[in-house]
């Protein structure tokens, strides 16, 4: 795994984060509202590097400062923020985890070679989840996902109308930005792909090849080009 183009991901993960984290602000006329605004500002503040602290973030968010209807409108954006910056938080952790960067290593293979079975079960899963992270993500910014926690709490119109004020009018991003973001997961999981076949390679051809040192040795040069090549693809990603 290629540490620059991982490092590339976490970055556009962050920026998506940072876009959203630009939307808790609106005008206030009461001393209600103007106890949202802070707590989100607040929020905003923790949030808006992209290298939060959940523990921090959640101690915010499950605090309501506001009451009567403008609890239900705080509640409800708190919550949403929460779900966000969750999801957010989850695929940050993936994109950093260390063993990604390891499982094409002399040390890997000499651990977990031949067959390689916890390996292609770490790839495996990673792939569904970050699958799943990248179309939840994108759906939390859908118009329809943002007002349903409004919809949850109330049906009075005021309420929803402040809602949708403090977040959905305010959360723009454009589909370029969309699209760099679910590009960038694809790239990650499509190295994974690879990597599971270089995996299944080696495991296809046990007892063909062995590990000196920090390389890997065949027996073949038809080996060692067919290995080599999927090094390339890696590459060239």
């Amino acid at each position: 795994m290629k540490k620059g183009l991982i490092i590339g991901i976490i970055i556009a993960v962050i920026v998506l984060v940072a876009v959203l984290a630009g939307g808790y602000l609106f005008v206030n006329d009461t001393k209600q509202k103007a106890k949202i605004l802070e707590t989100f500002a607040e929020i905003e503040e923790i949030t808006k590097s992209g290298n939060f602290n959940m523990e921090q973030l959640n101690e915010k968010t499950r605090t309501i400062v506001s009451s009567g209807k403008y609890a239900k409108v705080e509640k409800a954006a708190k919550n949403y923020a929460s779900d966000l910056f969750g999801k957010a938080f989850e695929i940050k952790s993936m994109l950093e985890d260390e063993k990604m960067a390891q499982l094409l290593t002399a040390s890997n293979y000499a651990e977990d070679g031949p067959e390689f079975v916890e390996s292609k079960k770490y790839i495996s899963e990673t792939k569904q989840k970050l699958e799943q992270g990248k179309t939840e993500m994108l759906g939390y910014i859908e118009e329809g996902k943002i007002n349903s926690y409004i919809e949850a709490e109330t049906t009075d119109g005021y309420c929803i109308e402040l809602y949708q004020q403090l977040l959905s009018e305010d959360i723009e991003m454009s589909d370029a930005e969309k699209k760099e973001f679910e590009t960038s997961i694809d790239k990650v999981i499509s190295m994974l792909q690879i990597e599971e076949e270089v995996l299944n390679f080696l495991t296809e051809n046990k007892g063909k090849w062995e590990i000196e040192g920090e390389q890997v040795l065949f027996n073949s040069n038809s080996l060692v080009i067919q290995y080599n090549g999927f090094l390339t693809k890696l590459r060239i990603l």
